[in-house]
């Protein structure tokens, strides 16, 4: 005896401490803890996070075109050839010029030299003044002339640009000073487009809480439904049981066991139901929330003994709804938006200036001769584009940019309209779950009160159980609309708060 004894008490410990593994492992979750894991792990909210990146760069690119652009460029060029600036005969020529100088006066002086030895006479008197003699022998031969030929080259090569292997780099500023106002419409409408960015943004998080609130409250639905079904299949079978042993007593007949066996069969199937659909919306709410799929969540509303209906006091008024709504004001930027590219197609024909300038810098450099070394210099200057005719070209551009920006404001106007109906069918639909809840919460009464009295009447034998199987199934019936009116109540008042923009 002891021993059993002791053993009733050690299966009793591991299934507490079983017991208190689990609760340890369930992860339990409220409905801001689900709204703020989904709102950070949403892949598309991410998506829209760098959306808004990107046009907070492009907001920066576009005010970059107010400040100089400064750039440098460098360039090295090998030729095959070098220039020159005389032809090769020219060259040569200049070359030999104290040679061909010396020949030329040879040529004259030679006859006369000549002459003048076959005259007898004449060459003795030459012969006997030293002077004379020195300056016809020096004719034939002029030093100074030979210089000359090396002066004649040294020209020669100054008319030859070594042109093989250029060198040159130039630095360039410039700055706009009149752009047709281009420039400031892109940077107002990147400064749109920024905005645009966040209201969607902001939209995507909305319709995020709104996701995560319908897995939210269709989990605590199927968890209550789980508790009334587990509840009703424990209460068919205390009557199945109570009708078997009327059945052995005479009291009842086979075919009201085999009916209630049929209802019992038929709510284990939906115990089923409910408990696969419950497994599956949690792990659709994990899925949401980053968490793995397995988890062993628990909502904090899943274990309360009634679905608790939050107070609501929705106040607005239709100004406050314009204001607030994300999808109006980034309809109302892209309005502005296009408005701004009116202007910018306007600008594209309106005159342009621009100052610039530039230091360029070259190897060879031509500013002291020919010379192999790095010099360079510096210009300014002013840039003027005037657009004179482009056959309508300009005209037809803004006409259809104000089209365009046409098209935006009545989409603006058209969605002001549905928005305000889509409003007051929300502010609708909260006063028909607020009836359907008063109705269900007085179904619900009536069907507990109904199915007390069909208990008693049966376990006395007064009423058959055909009776108390249709009393049960109202029963059922009515705690299953009851727990749903409460979720519509919770859910038309989060698409009431979203359609006003107030949903946080």
């Amino acid at each position: 005896m002891r021993i059993k004894t002791v053993r009733k008490k050690l299966a009793v410990l591991v299934l507490i401490l079983s017991v208190a593994c689990q609760l340890v492992a369930q992860q339990v979750l409220s409905l801001q803890d689900c709204r703020d894991m989904a709102l950070e792990n949403n892949k598309n909210l991410k998506i829209s996070q760098e959306k808004v990146n990107i046009a907070n760069y492009d907001k920066k690119i576009a005010f970059s075109n107010y400040l100089p652009k400064i750039t440098a460029q460098g360039t090295y060029t090998y030729n095959e050839k070098q220039l020159q600036l005389l032809s090769d005969d020219k060259l040569s020529a200049l070359s030999s010029l104290g040679s061909t100088l010396q020949g030329d006066i040879n040529g004259f002086v030679d006859p006369i030299i000549q002459n003048l030895m076959q005259n007898p006479s004449l060459y003795e008197i030459i012969a006997q003044n030293p002077a004379l003699l020195n300056l016809i022998q020096n004719i034939h031969h002029i030093g100074a002339l030979e210089a000359l030929d090396a002066i004649g080259s040294e020209i020669a090569d100054q008319f030859k640009l070594d042109t093989r292997n250029v060198y040159a780099g130039m630095i360039t500023i410039q700055e706009p000073v009149y752009a047709g106002g281009k420039i400031r419409a892109y940077n107002k409408m990147a400064r749109y487009a920024q905005d645009l960015a966040e209201m969607q943004l902001t939209t995507e998080q909305q319709d995020i809480i709104v996701t995560t609130d319908k897995a939210y409250w269709q989990i605590v639905s199927l968890a209550n439904k789980e508790k009334l079904t587990m509840n009703y299949v424990q209460l068919l079978r205390t009557v199945s049981d109570n009708v078997d042993k009327l059945v052995n007593e005479g009291m009842a007949t086979v075919a009201d066991r085999l009916s209630i066996r049929v209802k019992l069969n038929d709510a284990e199937l939906t115990l089923i139901k409910v408990q696969n659909g419950l497994v599956l919306s949690k792990m659709l709410l994990c899925q949401s929330c980053g968490l793995p799929l397995d988890s062993n969540i628990v909502l904090a509303d899943e274990n309360l003994e009634d679905v608790v209906i939050p107070a609501y006091n929705p106040v607005y008024t239709e100004e406050d709804i314009m204001q607030n709504r994300s999808e109006l004001q980034s309809l109302t930027l892209a309005t502005k938006i296009y408005d701004k590219k009116v202007s910018i197609a306007r600008s594209e024909f309106l005159p342009t200036v621009a100052v610039f300038g530039n230091y360029i810098v070259t190897n060879p450099s031509m500013f002291n001769g020919f010379e192999k070394e790095f010099h360079g210099f510096y210009n300014v200057g002013v840039i003027a584009k005037v657009p004179l005719f482009h056959f309508g070209e300009g005209y037809y551009k803004v006409r259809k940019a104000k089209s365009e920006a046409l098209i935006a404001r009545m989409k603006l106007d058209d969605t002001k309209e549905l928005v305000m109906l889509q409003v007051n069918q929300y502010a609708k639909q909260i006063k028909e779950a607020e009836s359907r809840l008063q109705m269900t919460t007085e179904k619900m009464s009536d069907a507990e009160e109904n199915l007390r009295m069909a208990t008693v009447g049966f376990n006395e034998g007064m009423i058959p159980s055909a009776t108390l199987e249709a009393a049960q199934t109202s029963w059922m019936q009515a705690h299953t609309e009851y727990i749903d009116a409460k979720i519509d109540v919770i859910m038309a008042n989060t698409y009431l708060n979203k359609a006003v923009g107030n949903l946080r």
